[in-house]
């Protein structure tokens, strides 16, 4: 283990708090891109093949992520060390902070755990970061966990399982900054073989991706287009109808008018010409000189309106004696 590992707090501060866990401040997952931490464009020695030991534990999972953390990207080196050498420290400091009930882990060991750690998590981060970009009303950080959780099993088919990884690693600044930056490069078209390419996969997550209608499907969408074709057509039937029962109804009323003003008129006419009958029989003579007068301007009005409607002239006479 080398001097700087000793010197720098990050390590044993992250060891014994566990990296801050879930419920620190919560951090924007968008465009979370993770790719293998080995340089694919390098090759690794090949190693010897062992038998399969015991499955790993929560606090292997922890140091390792720890470990991962702390040799990646750490501060004299950066990201620029070799896969092997970077790999070969990670695993020295895994043996170097374990406990002695932890049994040894060989460097192939970790790298393929450290793979599906980042292959899971990777995955989870995508599906926490589609339901941040929904802006759930009212959602709490742990109601967006537990909506993401969720979405983790109907897509992957199991249940998320590195929880206590993603922990440690949602709010290190150094992971942060580490996804980040890889977000940004070219991804190389080469492949290391034995090494899960976490770009292909995280490619291969369709979130909002659907399964394609089946035949029962597809002829019930058949049926309910059919149906509103027909609803279609019987609504621009009894449309066309309602228009054309507005109009004839229109109509009806408009020559029911016509024939009420027509009799109306005619009423009003018969009335008229009664009165000036009974206007131009009137006896003025033994009327006073102010009703003789009255009287006969009404009458002289009354004759010179007829002969204006039989087109004649004539002048009007000068006394009301001389119209009888």
């Amino acid at each position: 283990m080398e001097e700087h590992f000793y010197d720098d707090p990050f390590f044993t501060t992250l060891l014994q708090s566990g990296g801050g866990g879930c419920n620190s401040t919560p951090t924007q997952h968008d465009n979370v891109v993770v790719q293998a931490t080995p340089n694919d464009s390098e090759k690794r020695h090949t190693s010897k093949k062992v038998q399969r030991g015991a499955s790993f534990t929560l606090e292997e999972d922890n140091l390792l992520v720890s470990a991962w953390l702390n040799i990646s990207i750490d501060a004299i080196r950066g990201t620029d060390q070799k896969s092997t050498q970077m790999w070969e420290r990670i695993t020295t400091f895994y043996h170097e902070y374990k406990k002695p009930n932890i049994a040894n882990r060989s460097e192939g060991s970790l790298m393929n755990r450290w793979s599906m750690i980042q292959k899971l998590t990777n995955k989870f981060c995508a599906y926490i970061a589609q339901i941040e970009s929904l802006h759930p009303s009212g959602a709490t950080e742990q109601d967006k966990i537990e909506k993401a959780k969720v979405l983790y099993k109907e897509l992957v088919g199991t249940n998320f399982t590195m929880e206590h990884c993603w922990c440690l690693l949602r709010h290190q600044p150094k992971w942060q900054q580490h996804i980040s930056t890889l977000g940004k490069k070219r991804r190389s078209p080469k492949k290391v073989s034995n090494v899960i390419d976490i770009d292909q996969a995280e490619e291969d997550i369709k979130v909002f991706a659907k399964r394609p209608p089946g035949k029962k499907t597809e002829k019930e969408r058949e049926r309910k287009r059919k149906s509103m074709e027909g609803n279609d057509g019987e609504i621009k039937t009894a449309l066309a109808k309602m228009t054309e029962d507005r109009a004839t109804t229109m109509e009806e009323r408009r020559s029911a008018n016509l024939k009420a003003s027509l009799e109306r008129s005619a009423k009003f006419e018969l009335k008229k010409r009664k009165f000036e009958a009974k206007m131009m029989l009137l006896d003025l003579s033994g009327l006073n000189a102010m009703q003789q007068e009255y009287f006969g301007y009404i009458q002289r009005k009354i004759f010179e309106e007829w002969r204006k409607d039989i087109g004649g002239t004539s002048t009007s006479p000068s006394t009301p004696s001389e119209l009888l």
